[in-house]
């Protein structure tokens, strides 16, 4: 495949830029390597040397030097990090050992270093939070673990903290399990989420789901509502079962209470809501249009053929014309020869082309031959011209067709109150407006290609879904405002963690945590109130 001229053109130009481009950091990055080198930072110089190999890798200056002052920086480093190592100082310790381990992994001096840092960290975590003990102070333990997870990649570091993890979902695992036979399923949701959190497993969290849903169930604020006012009986009729026609935009933690009572649910939210629908009044308004229309079509006499026709006249004229003087004059050449040649010897040929004393017979019989010629094309070309235009031809006819577009428009105002059972509710404010349709009816005319377009009158269910439009954001607002109050009120029963907390207390926190924040209580929440309980000041972190 042939590539195009000019991209053969800019490949040499894009090349060069891009070798300018890696020339430039090589010469910064080998600067950078030599001024290091030379106030005896070899751990930046060693940094500096790959980073130029890397942009230059066919450089022997340069990539020969990475693995001598990677060996330098590493002696460097692990001197510096010897004495706070030694005297238990991990964060002076650790940053160097890092660095000496980026520069040359598995280095045995450094990863042994590392290794011993780890298991002063593990000593410390373990001497302060005991694993055996409580729940609070074991996640305080494992945060304490977590906190220098990303510093200790190793396998064995590594292997601490799964271990660990999943020692203290088990735990939380069993506690589930109790809470959900004690008929408190959102603290089995907690639960079980924690133990998912910290060890991730497919029935973990199928068992997580599930509590969840439980947990919805029983503890979703159930939402009653009543409808009173002047409504017409056709309107009012589209408006039963209120919170089922609005129950697609409820939130998680809210359910219709006609679906029925689920034991130790809460108390229902009680949603008033007196209205008043006004009849419907109806306008009508006209508006004449007119559109153009093909209404059909006639044969007319075709004026170019006339023009052909007075063509072909003026060229037989003409024809003739040039045919009568060509033989005429024909006639005068030969009999012009006839008396030269009978009466004349040894007379100059009148005819001779040398001869410019006159023009002869002849000459204008020449003359007229290359007019006849010309006469004779144009009579062919008229009769041709003739033939191929049409005496009649078909034309359009265009008429008007106007007719009369009718716009309904109905209008029915309302207004509305709505009153909550919620504690602190403000007084309802009215709410007003009206509900607006309008629809357009014209005959049909299949000439102009016309579609009819019928009346399609509103009936009592539009009136009906336009007033629960209006009425939906408010019955929302106040679900919401309900939740948050709810949410709370019940926090004040479990502001604060005790140290022997039991599942109750963690029902208590996952309803106000629901109601109040509106999601699903986070295993990482309530994995940090542990922690902060325990008086860690690490917060712990989900695998």
């Amino acid at each position: 495949m042939r590539s195009h001229p000019l991209a053969s053109q800019l490949s040499p130009l894009l090349a060069l830029l891009i070798l300018s481009g890696c020339n430039t950091a090589y010469r910064e990055a080998l600067s950078q390597a030599k001024e290091a080198a030379a106030r005896g930072d070899f751990m930046t110089a060693a940094r500096a040397y790959r980073s130029a190999c890397a942009a230059s890798p066919d450089d022997e200056v340069a990539c020969t030097r990475v693995p001598i002052f990677a060996e330098k920086a590493t002696t460097q480093a692990i001197a510096a990090a010897r004495p706070p190592c030694e005297s238990g100082d991990l964060d002076r310790c650790i940053p160097p050992l890092l660095d000496s381990l980026d520069l040359i992994p598995q280095h045995p001096e450094a990863t042994a270093m590392l290794e011993k840092a780890s298991q002063l960290h593990t000593e410390r975590c373990t001497s302060k939070w005991k694993a055996e003990g409580s729940l609070n102070t074991e996640v305080a333990g494992l945060a304490c673990l977590q906190s220098r997870g990303h510093q200790f990649r190793l396998p064995s570091y590594q292997a601490l903290l799964s271990e660990r993890a999943t020692r203290l979902a088990s735990r939380f695992a069993e506690l589930a399990t109790t809470a959900r036979n004690k008929g408190t399923p959102g603290a089995a949701a907690v639960l079980w989420s924690t133990a998912q959190c910290l060890a991730p497993d497919p029935g973990t969290l199928a068992w997580s789901q599930q509590t969840y849903q439980e947990f919805l169930t029983q503890s979703a604020i159930p939402v009653a509502t009543r409808l009173d006012g002047s409504i017409a009986p056709q309107v009012a009729s589209g408006l039963t079962g209120l919170c089922q026609r609005l129950s697609s935009g409820l939130p998680p933690w809210a359910r219709c209470a006609e679906a029925g009572t689920v034991p130790g649910q809460p108390m229902p939210l009680e949603l008033q809501v007196d209205a008043i629908i006004q009849r419907v009044v109806e306008n009508v308004s006209e508006d004449l249009r007119s559109v153009n229309y093909i209404s059909g079509t006639r044969r007319v006499r075709n004026p170019a053929y006339h023009t052909a026709e007075e063509r072909l006249e003026h060229a037989e004229r003409s024809y003739r014309r040039a045919d009568k003087m060509r033989n005429y004059r024909d006639e005068a050449c030969d009999k012009e020869k006839k008396t030269h040649d009978a009466g004349c010897v040894g007379c100059t040929d009148p005819n001779d082309k040398n001869n410019k004393n006159k023009k002869t017979a002849c000459d204008e019989a020449r003359e007229l031959h290359a007019a006849y010629d010309s006469a004779a094309q144009e009579l062919g070309a008229a009769r041709t011209n003739l033939s191929n235009t049409p005496e009649f031809m078909v034309e359009e006819v265009h008429d008007t067709f106007t007719y009369s577009v009718l716009t309904h428009r109905w209008s029915s105002g309302f207004r509305f109150t709505l009153q909550t059972n919620t504690p602190g509710a403000p007084a309802p404010a009215p709410q007003q407006g009206e509900l607006r349709f309008q629809d357009q009816e014209h005959v049909g005319f299949s000439p102009a290609k016309i579609q009819a377009d019928p009346l399609e009158v509103p009936n009592p269910w539009a009136y009906s879904d336009a007033f629960l439009r209006e009425l939906a954001p408010h019955v929302f607002a106040a679900v919401q405002q309900d939740g948050r109050v709810r949410g709370a009120q019940r926090r004040t029963q479990c502001a604060e963690l005790p140290a022997n907390w039991s599942t109750p207390w963690v029902q208590c926190w996952a309803e106000a945590t629901l109601w109040e924040g509106g999601q699903e209580p986070q295993p990482n929440g309530f994995l940090q109130l542990l922690a902060s309980n325990a008086g860690a000041s690490e917060q712990p972190m989900c695998r």
